[in-house]
């Protein structure tokens, strides 16, 4: 059996590499869960707004990269601009029943407008519609394993974008 595992474990090694496919493809959902979780981002003062500012990229930035899937640096408008239309080989445009189904299986993704951008959290839900998706930011208030429809108003959640890695 332990020959087995190792085997297969080489097996999708092999595949990723060959497919350009992420080994973080194969994390495990309690893995992503505790990535996220692991920011604190409700208390961490890294994340608070102050002074008018708001670190939400930052907050994405860093929990992707502790993940090694990273996003593009730079602001939401910039990010977003970097991965509209598929352009980065990893990152790629989803739905938002595709976002929350695919985070809740350990796969980094993402939703964001111009102006923000939030970590999908594994919230095991089936998300119907773009409300039923969980997320965790910082931002104006910062929220871990929350309701998508605290980052955006209703009228806006037309605009959010999803993202996964691949």
């Amino acid at each position: 059996m332990k020959k087995l595992t190792k085997s297969l474990a080489f097996v999708f090694l092999l595949f990723a590499l060959l497919t350009g496919y992420s080994v973080q493809a194969f994390a495990s959902t309690s893995s992503y869960k505790n990535t996220i979780d692991s920011f604190n981002v409700t208390t961490n003062s890294k994340y608070q707004p102050s002074g008018g500012n708001t670190y939400c990229n930052i907050f994405a930035q860093d929990v992707m990269k502790k993940l090694s899937t990273p996003l593009p640096n730079g602001t939401c408008s910039t990010m977003l601009n970097a991965l509209s239309g598929n352009k980065n080989p990893h990152w790629k445009s989803i739905t938002a029943t595709q976002a929350q189904s695919r985070a809740n299986n350990g796969y980094s993704t993402i939703g964001i407008t111009s102006d923000h951008i939030v970590v999908v959290y594994p919230h095991g839900n089936t998300a119907s519609t773009v409300k039923d998706v969980y997320m965790s930011m910082a931002g104006y208030k910062c929220f871990n394993d929350t309701k998508i429809t605290y980052a955006w108003k209703s009228t806006r959640l037309s605009e959010v974008k999803f993202y996964s890695y691949y």
